[in-house]
């Protein structure tokens, strides 16, 4: 077998990074998409495809180079063997429903999750007591077989990207090395999450197949809805009540935020839905820095059931008001 090295033309120190280029070099220069009539090119561009899949794989590299070249037999059982040879384990999606305000303040939490875990029977290696797995021929346990479609690396199907393959498979996991599990993790879940929001926990997902990595725990948060205030996006949004009084003449109220009371001044012939803007007291932004507005609006209370005397004073107050036409056209302006 020709040095794979020679074939890309790196040494044999070559970082990942050159040898990609390496490949990407040749490979614009030799494709079959270019020289469609030229079988040594075809040929060419084959050795260097098969150069670059082993030499981009860190695993199959290093048994090349201990085998000086041959990158076939026994030794590669020994390098998947280990509990860093399956391929990474799934991610897990855990739903977590959150109050309004727990949203808002963020929370810590234990989440129980429904995983994949190592074995304990087999110790991930997914054989039964007495049996040991052997390379997987499919991808001579590389663990991954290459696509003539997208001339990428792919998992290998046979072995599930383990690299290896096993006779008699472990009864507790079926010969998956993983079996499922269910644990309690404690994650903190920050300030201004919304619905749908997601908080990825590395490293806390499904075990992968024959001792590989665990995926990722992500958790997406399901937020109830609150009576007093409405979101949109950072922003809040709620009403205040008014009394006539308080419109008229304007007065100070106090409303309450998200983060304890804030002062409001109310300026005289505030009208009925009129809308004030308070910056900084809405939700704190998820991604960076700083908070949304909270957006307060005016809803005066016209009083009911008034007593005789306060009729009278209405009456006095409304000949003393401008007043209208007998008939007033929508949106027309007071005489």
């Amino acid at each position: 077998m020709r040095d794979y090295y020679a074939v890309l033309g790196v040494e044999a120190g070559a970082t990942a990074v050159q040898i990609r280029r390496a490949y990407q070099r040749l490979a614009r220069r030799y494709s079959p998409d270019v020289n469609f009539w030229e079988r040594d090119a075809h040929a060419l561009f084959e050795e260097i495809v098969q150069a670059y899949r082993i030499l981009s794989d860190p695993t199959a590299r290093t048994v090349y180079d201990r085998q000086g070249g041959q990158p076939r037999g026994g030794p590669r059982v020994a390098a998947r063997s280990g509990n860093t040879g399956g391929r990474r384990g799934d991610d897990v999606h855990v739903p977590v429903e959150l109050s309004f305000q727990q949203a808002v303040a963020g929370v810590e939490a234990d989440v129980p999750v429904d995983r994949l875990s190592p074995c304990e029977a087999c110790r991930a290696t997914g054989a039964a007591t007495g049996a040991e797995p052997s390379v997987c021929s499919h991808c001579g346990g590389l663990g991954t077989v290459w696509s003539e479609a997208s001339r990428e690396g792919v998992s290998c199907p046979a072995c599930a990207g383990a690299g290896l393959r096993v006779s008699e498979p472990c009864p507790s996991c079926r010969g998956r090395g993983a079996a499922p599990s269910r644990a309690s993790i404690h994650v903190l879940l920050p300030p201004g999450l919304d619905t749908g929001a997601q908080v990825r926990i590395a490293g806390e997902g499904h075990a992968g197949p024959f001792g590989g990595a665990r995926g990722d725990l992500i958790v997406v948060a399901r937020v109830h809805e609150d009576a007093r205030y409405t979101r949109k996006g950072d922003n809040l949004y709620c009403e205040v009540p008014l009394t006539l009084v308080e419109a008229v003449l304007g007065s100070r109220i106090r409303v309450r935020g998200v983060d304890g009371v804030v002062d409001l001044a109310v300026p005289p012939g505030t009208q009925s839905g009129q809308t004030f803007r308070l910056r900084g007291k809405g939700v704190r932004r998820l991604m960076g820095d700083g908070r949304g507005d909270l957006y307060v609006t005016a809803r005066v209370e016209i009083p009911r059931d008034v007593d005789p005397r306060t009729q009278e004073m209405f009456r006095e107050l409304g000949r003393l008001l401008p007043g209208r036409s007998s008939v007033a056209a929508p949106g027309s302006a007071r005489e």
